[in-house]
């Protein structure tokens, strides 16, 4: 019997994470946080209106819970600290008319479908969707 190693590598997939429904937005970076606490290699892609997530001001404003005195920011912050990844599609971007200038200077990079898809492929990955 072989003892196989556990995987480390997670890569999320945020496409639901609308701004217009902040009670949804903080929950992604909560994870990722949380696996990177546990030393799991974390990668987010964000697509769809979860792109402005990512930019300058936007999760600042969005509080994570009505009263809790969080925004959805503080839990971006605390993924980042964790090494977390942040990946913006560039198809996304544009078709939601966010200028590279607008994006927040710890993104990572731009990165689409072919790179999340290359990821779940990848058996060295685990993927979530939020």
């Amino acid at each position: 019997m072989t003892s196989e190693a556990p995987l480390q590598k997670l890569a999320l997939l945020v496409w639901a994470a609308d701004p217009s429904r902040p009670e949804l937005c903080a929950t992604p970076f909560y994870f990722a946080a949380a696996a990177a606490a546990m030393d799991v290699e974390v990668e987010m892609y964000f697509t769809a209106r979860s792109v402005e997530l990512l930019c300058q001001g936007v999760a600042e404003k969005l509080e994570a819970a009505a009263g809790s005195g969080k925004s959805v920011a503080d839990f971006r912050r605390e993924a980042l600290a964790f090494g977390v990844r942040l990946f913006a599609c560039p198809t996304a971007l544009a078709s939601h008319g966010v200028p590279d200038s607008a994006l927040i200077p710890t993104l990572a990079g731009q990165a689409g479908a072919a790179a999340f898809l290359g990821r779940s492929l990848d058996p060295a990955w685990r993927t979530l969707s939020f």
